[in-house]
């Protein structure tokens, strides 16, 4: 599972969560998918996804409550929030390549997010008043030789010994939130500025799938820090060597050695029998 500043994300298939190896999950071509988020912050994020470089909210983002999770299994179009096709995996076939062409973000899962601002509460500032002596007119001031003005502040007058400046202070308190609004196309778009020009591209892709009736609630916008935090996952479906995954790799799957057969435990990088790297490379 992936983390990044208090939020985790994993791959999951046949509802077991798939192991990474640093930032890469094997999944078998033809199988399907779902995003794993784990929302580990003590307020909310506000996530956007996308899969080959398409959005799969369709412009939604997805709201995770704190030390909440979400698990997103399908897409959404046309702002369908009841049903939608499923999360597939396959071979990006030669027949598909020049039907679709090559994306330089194929088979990567990204997930971007903000974390809710906590916009804090605006007390009234407190503005001294300190009673002065009255002006030089009044018959009740004992001492005429002293000159005295006054200036306004809100509704208080205030006398100045000695100035002879008269004015008025008016001032307007604001609050304002630098949170991504959810209806701005401006703000979308720049979420999906980021640099990949070092990506290579891999033999699988993402399609739809079968119908899933996973359903979505529609949330109350709320402002969001201007930092957002990513985090990407790398499909393969063949190992380095060009060997197909027959099966998913899986956090609880046992691996064996490939020199001695011995079975291991799910967390074992090297094999107790005889030390051999159980990672696939």
């Amino acid at each position: 599972m992936m983390y990044n500043n208090k939020l985790a994300v994993a791959l999951k298939s046949n509802g077991k969560v798939l192991r990474e190896f640093k930032d890469e999950v094997y999944v078998p071509f033809g199988n399907e998918y779902s995003i794993f988020i784990k929302n580990l912050n003590s307020v909310r994020a506000l996530a956007t996804v996308t899969v080959d470089g398409v959005d799969v909210g369709d412009g939604t983002r997805f709201v995770i409550d704190p030390n909440d999770s979400i698990d997103i299994e399908r897409f959404i179009k046309n702002g369908n929030l009841d049903e939608g096709n499923r999360l597939k995996f396959i071979e990006r076939t030669q027949n598909i390549e020049k039907h679709k062409g090559v994306g330089i973000e194929d088979g990567l899962v990204r997930v971007e997010f903000n974390f809710e601002k906590l916009v804090p509460e605006w007390v009234p500032p407190v503005i001294p008043f300190t009673p002065q002596p009255r002006r030089w007119d009044d018959p009740w001031n004992n001492n005429p030789n002293i000159w005295y003005t006054h200036t306004t502040i809100g509704n208080h007058v205030v006398d100045v010994a000695g100035s002879s400046v008269k004015g008025s202070c008016n001032t307007t308190f604001t609050s304002t939130c630098d949170g991504m609004q959810l209806d701005s196309p401006s703000q979308d778009n720049a979420i999906r500025n980021y640099a990949s020009q070092e990506i290579q591209n891999d033999a699988g892709i993402t399609v739809p799938g079968e119908i899933s009736d996973q359903q979505f609630n529609v949330a109350n916008w709320f402002a969001t820090e201007t930092q957002s935090h990513v985090v990407v996952l790398k499909i393969l479906g063949e190992t380095k060597d060009n060997v197909q995954v027959t099966k998913p790799v899986t956090v609880k799957a046992k691996p064996k050695c490939s020199t001695c057969n011995r079975t291991n435990k799910a967390t074992a990088k090297f094999c107790t029998e005889c030390g051999t790297s159980l990672q696939i490379v």
